[in-house]
This record gives C-alpha cells, sequence and structure tokens, in this order.
C-alpha cells in the first residue's frame, strides 16, 4: 500500500534504555555526561527505529493516503496489543469537505500481522468520500510496551552497543571505522520484517 505521508504524532514517554542501564554498560559513575549519555541513547533509538522500520515503545502513528486501499497496512509495527493505546481511528474527508470518523464497527483490526492491518468487515465497504490529498487517514499506536522491559534483549543490547560506539567515538570519521558496528546490525537484523526494506 503507497500511502503520502506518515507522522510520529507522539513520540515515546521514555526510551528502551535508562540512563543508568546506559552508564552501567559504559561503566560511568559520574554524572557529568549524564545530558549526553541521553542524547546518545535517544540517537541510538531513532538510529534502531529508521534501521528496523519498528516502534520499540508506544507511540502514536498518523497515516494519510488520498483514498482508501484494499487495506491499510500500518508500518512501524508492532501494534499495540493492550490498555489504551489500542486505540484506531480512521478519518476521511466527505464530499462535502466534512471530515468523518469511522466507526470501529465497520472495519476489523488485525494487530497480530506485522505489519499490523485494518481491513473493512467481512462483505464490508469503505465509505465513499472525497478523492484528494490526505483524504483519509490512520491513527494507531505501535510498540513493545509502555517502557522498554519489554523491547526484545537483542533490540536493547544493539542500543546499548551503539550507545557504547557513539561514546567513545565522539567524531564523524575515524580511521578505519565502520559505518555502523557490525554487531549491532547482526543483532538488529534478527528482528526485521518483510518486504519494505
Amino acid at each position: 500500500m503507497k500511502y503520502r505521508s506518515l507522522v510520529r504524532a507522539t513520540q515515546p514517554a521514555v526510551e528502551p534504555v535508562t540512563l543508568s542501564e546506559a552508564k552501567a554498560h559504559l561503566r560511568v559513575d559520574v554524572s557529568d555526561d549524564d545530558s549526553l549519555i541521553s542524547a546518545i541513547v535517544k540517537a541510538a533509538r531513532e538510529f534502531v527505529e529508521e534501521y528496523l522500520d519498528r516502534s520499540l515503545v508506544h507511540t502514536q502513528w498518523t497515516l494519510r493516503t488520498d483514498a482508501f486501499p484494499r487495506e491499510f497496512e500500518l508500518p512501524r509495527p508492532p501494534m499495540a496489543q493492550a490498555g489504551t493505546t489500542t486505540a484506531t481511528v480512521v478519518t476521511y474527508t466527505l464530499e462535502t469537505q466534512q471530515t468523518a470518523t469511522l466507526s470501529t464497527a465497520e472495519y476489523r483490526v488485525d494487530r497480530a500481522a506485522t505489519p499490523g492491518v485494518i481491513r473493512t468487515t467481512y462483505a464490508g465497504t469503505w465509505p465513499g468520500h472525497l478523492y484528494d490529498e490526505n483524504a483519509v487517514s490512520v491513527t494507531w499506536w505501535g510498540g513493545y510496551g509502555a517502557d522498554g522491559t519489554s523491547v526484545p534483549a537483542a533490540i536493547r543490547s544493539a542500543i546499548l552497543m551503539m550507545v557504547s560506539h557513539l561514546y567513545e567515538h565522539r567524531t564523524a570519521v575515524a580511521p578505519s571505522m565502520a559505518e555502523v558496528p557490525l554487531g549491532v546490525k547482526a543483532l538488529l537484523d534478527t528482528h526485521r520484517w518483510g518486504s519494505y526494506r
């Protein structure tokens, strides 16, 4: 499914690796570099999310298309599985140029699929709407949980390895240094998915 835009509606409330975990990994026991280490953890998480095309900690996303597709494949899996973060909202522009919200009774959500999928009800059809740029939008939550504890161990380890690498090498280029340490990509590749890459 081709979409016009994908926007992160909310940032994760926490990082998948805490500052104290990162400092323990780095063997840093002073607070002088806390801000730097926190920034490196965030940068490592952002790299990992882009590389894997996944959400790690609960994050709300909005996808926009010009028309209803046969089904919506929702990037940045996994879809949130429990609690208030399971809400999905489908809106569309009517011919009158007003916006309407589709009733949740008119579509099915497959959270177990990677990526998550929204389909019409059995024998159902999508409503008529104005065919225009960004006329249809879907908002949902992705991520393994509200905190980093449910993120797979291989991904958390890869983040810690990146934090260590970036903390020790603070310049863009160093002699004989690979683009990203081999161990990081090897760990992350165990969690890549699908044909999006």
